[in-house]
């Protein structure tokens, strides 16, 4: 790896056009995988912070009013959630 790092900072023509494309060539295929993952990771902390917020509405209704600190962490627990979920569902073309 780091003989791959040394030919793509030093400017010899041919060897560091070997060394694209054979980085080029190990990348191929890696893409739908790698996108999986991310939507993966996205949703397991969408889910987290839907959770939280039920909790903070649980507390909140037990209490019979929110704290406001609760209520700063509800918005900002919504707010994370709406973004998330305009990346990580399906049919949003949201680009950030």
């Amino acid at each position: 790896m780091g003989v791959m790092s040394f030919l793509l900072l030093v400017k010899i023509g041919p060897l560091r056009e070997l060394v694209i494309k054979s980085l080029d060539q190990l990348k191929m295929g890696k893409g739908p995988g790698t996108m999986k993952t991310i939507a993966g990771t996205m949703s397991v902390i969408l889910l987290s912070s839907l959770m939280s917020n039920l909790k903070i509405q649980n507390k909140g209704a037990k209490l019979g009013t929110m704290s406001p600190m609760d209520q700063v962490l509800w918005r900002t627990h919504l707010l994370e959630a709406s973004l998330m979920a305009c990346t990580v569902l399906p049919g949003n073309s949201v680009v950030i």
